[in-house]
């Protein structure tokens, strides 16, 4: 299937939902292409906890999404990857820009048991998109806010809540606010979570994606940041933190980006990443506080992984 919608204006779409949904936005689910398009004045809300993939223009990204505008005043919710140009993702988008835009993220987590294990609620939500699986991303440009609603989120960025088994990341910038006021995990200014597995043929029979980098690669970011999360972990200016995924934590690396973050409330963050095992930061820039005081260290010291669902019947790793 291809989509093609060349030139054209969408304008003032509402769409509101209790029930289960995947793939909504002005496009439910892209196959084939959406490029040079503009889309304003969106008002999408999908509150059923089995929702998944609300987009502002693309619900659920299976194509390729290029040259897209979001702009006027929109506001986008959703419980599992929600974002302003593609709710979730798993091939390549480049050339997008949004301004204008909030993002809801609803939904409750409870992760007093210690480990924090993603349980695709209240997850991955950001400008651009909110959760990508594969594929690349160059040349996109967001400004707005991100707003999670409900307990302990996971997975909240300027650019996406999650940028995970993504080859590389480029060119992008993000001036953005996010909002977590009851506690969150893997919150950063351009990227929740991001890294790839050094084997990238892992899962290739399961979910048809295969990488091609080791570490993801992160490179020529620019991002302003404002982040009020009391009590959040696994927060950084750039990157929240990889994610502990098939037996090892993904691993990414970042290379001439630059970070301008003020971080309120946060637990142990960095200035450019949350955790970063086997990981690479190098020629990074930040000028970053932390509740109005300088914050230095490149890395937080975080003590526990993140943990992707997958691994909820296995045996918890051993905590450094």
């Amino acid at each position: 299937m291809l989509y093609l919608a060349l030139g054209h204006t969408i304008s003032n779409v509402t769409f509101h939902s209790d029930y289960p949904v995947c793939g909504v936005g002005v496009v439910g689910m892209n196959l084939g292409e959406v490029r040079n398009l503009t889309v304003e004045n969106v008002d999408i809300r999908c509150e059923d906890i089995y929702s998944m993939a609300v987009g502002g223009v693309v619900g659920y990204n299976m194509g390729y999404v290029h040259d897209v505008t979001l702009t006027g005043e929109n506001h986008i919710a959703g419980v599992n990857a929600t974002g302003g140009i593609c709710g979730g993702s798993m091939q390549s988008v480049w050339n997008c820009t949004v301004d204008g835009t909030t993002i809801h993220v609803l939904g409750d987590n409870d992760f007093s048991d210690g480990r924090i294990i993603q349980q695709d609620v209240a997850e991955c939500g950001g400008l651009i998109i909110g959760g990508s699986f594969g594929g690349t991303m160059d040349n996109c440009a967001a400004k707005g806010t991100v707003i999670a609603e409900g307990n302990e989120p996971v997975g909240l960025g300027g650019i996406a809540g999650c940028l995970e088994m993504m080859d590389s990341v480029t060119n992008c910038t993000a001036e953005v606010e996010i909002i977590s006021e009851k506690g969150g995990h893997a919150i950063g200014g351009l990227c929740g979570f991001s890294g790839t597995h050094s084997n990238g043929n892992i899962v290739a029979d399961t979910e048809g994606i295969v990488t091609t980098e080791y570490p993801g690669i992160i490179d020529n970011c620019v991002v302003t940041v404002k982040m009020n999360v009391p009590g959040a972990t696994h927060v950084g200016g750039l990157v929240g933190t990889g994610l502990y995924y098939y037996g090892e934590e993904t691993a990414f690396k970042e290379s001439n980006c630059a970070v301008n973050a003020e971080i309120i409330g946060a637990v142990t963050p960095g200035a450019v990443a949350g955790r970063a095992e086997n990981s690479v930061i190098e020629s990074c820039e930040a000028q970053v506080t932390l509740d109005g005081e300088a914050l230095t260290g490149e890395v937080g010291e975080t003590t526990t992984m993140y943990e992707s669902a997958d691994q909820l019947e296995k045996e918890a790793p051993t905590e450094e």
